[in-house]
């Protein structure tokens, strides 16, 4: 049967909605965040990030000035977990290495704070967007080193 359109009429029983089922659980929505959830991910995403605003923003536009000593530590953050663990072992854990790198950089995020803020460099736009970039970061790493358990 159609109806006064034209368009075909469904059966009475196949015109009840099927029962929608909840597809994304905690565990499912846990696993596709990967290794970012723990604290040694914090710690390298926000290595990620400070490597991202230091290219962008200090290397391409030469906007936010950042520390060299930063973007290393950063770095670090970003290739630790992807070395071999088995020789990385050797000198020491990586649950160590990565909370002594991101109290690294949160300490580093206090001074480039103090140092933002006292010598009056916030005065652009794209400064402050660069700087509250970083120090986002900073508080990640921050957050992510109290994480790790040692």
């Amino acid at each position: 049967m159609t109806d006064e359109y034209g368009v075909p009429e469904l059966p009475e029983d196949e015109k009840a909605l099927p029962e929608i089922q909840d597809e994304h659980d905690d565990q499912s929505v846990l696993e596709g965040a990967g290794d970012f959830t723990s604290g040694e991910g914090l710690v390298a995403f926000a290595g990620m990030i400070l490597i991202a605003v230091w290219i962008i923003f200090d290397l391409l536009i030469n906007n936010y000035g950042m520390d060299n000593t930063i973007a290393v530590i950063a770095s670090l953050a970003v290739i630790l977990p992807r070395l071999d663990r088995e020789k990385l072992e050797k000198i020491q854990r990586l649950p160590v290495l990565m909370k002594i790198v991101g109290w690294a950089l949160a300490i580093f995020g206090l001074i480039e704070f103090a140092t933002d803020v006292r010598g009056g460099q916030l005065d652009e736009f794209g400064i402050v967007i660069a700087a509250l970039i970083a120090y986002a970061a900073y508080v990640m790493a921050f957050i992510g080193a109290r994480q790790i358990e040692i």
